[in-house]
């Protein structure tokens, strides 16, 4: 007696025409492919989740599932080419995507799976900044030389520091904002730029607390800090004094960085770096848990002109840069207390402006050479490696970058998760290294 047939595997949804199928992961058809985002399809067994009412009911119910852990571990340093005079970049939610934005407000999608660009984009102007643009002119995107930008993972938006601005430093001839662009790849209006903040003199990096609900951006003409609802863009706190005497005038560069956590016993701090130009070179924290945002200033001999910083993985310290050193400052405790100052490599002209990024785990912080505002061919081809625990640096870490690297971000991704070096440059390219 012939056994009876076994039961056939249900066959897998089809795909929609627009997508095929290449290594268990959905890819949109385009000149260039368009990743959707990403998880671990094949794993999850989960129904069609490239059409987009499956695709939302999907994203919610793995909330917890890192999505990083779906993207494919790099083995060596990629180098992918971009816009040139690219200022910043800053990675997706899902490690699946690089935004990178030029100094005239020109923007690249980069694909991590395909290592390609696969979209681009353009900064939009705002149409009704405060105060308005000076008569006759065209009011253009000018992403000011040292802009880090940010990114908010919650609610899919890139930030770009972008202005208008004359070498006339008056309010009437000075127009600053932070454009908000759109990077959910689901939405409607995905990399249209869908408003505008306006804040202080040259706003150059922006940071968020954990949950993403609140951002603070850093003036640097100024000395200020501007404080913002991320859901709908409100202004929280238009100006917050970093120090005495801060705001609007013929100063020089004040407040070039900010990093924002959430300090252990301590609640949600912002850290606004403060240069040797002011009275108070060092670390503004700004306590974003309290009424009117109070201040206390951290400030000591050692420091100069302090650019970068960046918080440990722990979230109980900071590390600030002003070359040539890097100091560990402890800011879990009652006051902020100084732990040591590292000194820097500077014999091959090195510069160290604000491109700082920390490994998680473990001790290790890499700086970038680079000047933004430099032309230089044999600036910014390398990263010092820094161990901040006593471990020491080494120079040679990474070397053989492109010229002119200068803006450095460290994200894990991967199964298991490891970390890399994000890093682009102003000669035109992006790095991505497994560190």
């Amino acid at each position: 007696m012939r056994p009876p047939p076994r039961p056939r595997s249900p066959k897998p949804a089809p795909l929609p025409d627009s997508f095929v199928a290449i290594g268990g992961v959905p890819i949109k058809k385009a000149k260039v492919p368009q990743v959707a985002d990403l998880r671990r399809i094949a794993d999850l067994r989960l129904p069609r989740p490239w059409r987009l009412p499956d695709w939302r009911r999907w994203c919610h119910l793995i909330k917890t599932i890192n999505p990083c852990l779906a993207v494919p571990a790099k083995t060596s340093k990629v180098e992918i080419p971009v816009l040139p005079l690219t200022r910043m970049c800053q990675m997706s939610h899902d490690c699946a995507r690089i935004q990178t934005v030029n100094d005239s407000g020109q923007g690249c999608v980069v694909n991590v799976i395909t290592e390609a660009v696969e979209a681009s984009f353009t900064v939009a102007a705002n149409p009704s900044p405060n105060p308005p643009y000076p008569p006759g002119l065209p009011g253009p995107v000018v992403v000011p030389p040292f802009a880090k930008g940010g990114i908010n993972h919650k609610y899919h938006r890139l930030y770009v520091p972008a202005s208008f601005y004359t070498q006339v430093r008056d309010v009437e001839f000075g127009v600053f904002y932070i454009a908000v662009v759109d990077i959910d790849p689901l939405s409607a209006t995905y990399l249209d730029t869908i408003a505008w903040i306006d804040c202080g003199w040259i706003p150059e990096q922006v940071s968020f607390t954990p949950d993403g609900e609140t951002g603070v951006i850093a003036n640097c003409m100024q000395g200020t800090a501007t404080i913002f609802r991320a859901s709908d863009g409100a202004i929280l706190a238009a100006e917050v004094d970093g120090f005495p005497g801060s705001g609007a005038g013929a100063g020089g560069a004040f407040a070039r960085s900010v990093a924002v956590a959430e300090v252990p016993g301590k609640g949600n701090r912002a850290f606004l770096t403060l240069t040797d130009q002011t009275p108070s070179k060092g670390v503004a924290v700004i306590d974003l848990d309290s009424a009117g945002f109070p201040r206390t200033n951290f400030t000591h001999p050692s420091f100069g002109f302090v650019d970068g910083v960046a918080m440990t993985p722990e979230q109980d310290r900071i590390l600030l840069v002003d070359a040539p050193n890097m100091h560990v400052v402890r800011v879990d405790g009652p006051a902020p207390v100084l732990e040591t100052s590292i000194g820097l490599p500077t014999g091959g002209g090195q510069a160290y402006l604000g491109g700082i990024g920390v490994r998680p785990p473990g001790n290790l912080a890499f700086l970038a050479t680079g000047n933004a505002n430099s032309s230089s061919p044999t600036q910014g081809t390398a990263l010092a490696q820094v161990g901040y625990s006593g471990a020491g640096y080494s120079f040679e870490a990474f070397a053989g970058l492109a010229s002119q690297t200068w803006h450095v971000d460290l994200v894990s991704f991967g199964n298991p998760l490891k970390p890399y070096i994000i890093c682009c440059s102003l000669s035109g390219m992006l790095t991505i290294i497994p560190c």
